[in-house]
């Protein structure tokens, strides 16, 4: 069997953000910024308090931490995590503040996607159970899809385990399978 028959193109996903700031609303600059790279978001999720799951941003941010979640409207290909997550932290850098302390972040902005069977994060800190894309990017599994619904791995961060997270996960892989339906 010839190699290139059995190479496939990168699958198509549908990324989306979570976004930490120590407001109580969204950060409407790092949304126009994410939205000017790319493209319209299709989903929004409500905003809850993430620092009732980890206070591991509060110091950083600025005091309590709230997050929530955006989804692109369209798909693209899974094997653009890097760029995205490389984007994710240019805008960050763009909302920093400088302090006595040394430059401090006012957004935390993570990317993952979502597809039929896994919810995926990018991060640039290494762990064992992470794998390592290109320029300095990891990525690693955080959900995955059985039986009709999304259930943890041992490192799934307590925050996606909760009803806020899963609830706008399970709507946007919704909207993954009709788009994945259409694009057949």
């Amino acid at each position: 069997m010839a190699l290139e028959g059995r190479l496939k193109p990168a699958p198509d996903v549908l990324f989306f953000f979570a976004i930490a700031t120590a407001k109580e609303e969204p950060h409407v600059g790092a949304q126009e910024r994410l939205e000017a790279e790319f493209g319209p978001f299709g989903r929004c999720s409500s905003i809850y308090r993430f620092s009732d799951f980890s206070t591991y941003y509060d110091r950083e941010l600025g005091g309590t931490t709230w997050k929530y979640f955006v989804a692109l409207r369209e798909l693209r290909p899974a094997d653009r995590m890097v760029e995205v997550k490389l984007a994710a932290e240019r805008i960050q850098a763009e909302f920093a503040r400088r302090s006595p302390q040394g430059t401090q972040r006012t957004v935390n902005i993570d990317p993952g996607y979502v597809n039929g069977w896994q919810v995926t994060l990018a991060t640039v800190k290494n762990q064992g159970h992470r794998i390592y894309l290109d320029r300095g990017v990891f990525v690693e599994v955080e959900l995955l899809y059985r039986h009709g619904s999304f259930r943890p791995l041992p490192w799934t961060y307590q925050d996606y385990q909760s009803e806020p997270a899963l609830s706008f996960l399970r709507e946007t892989r919704a909207d993954y399978m009709a788009m994945l339906r259409r694009s057949r």
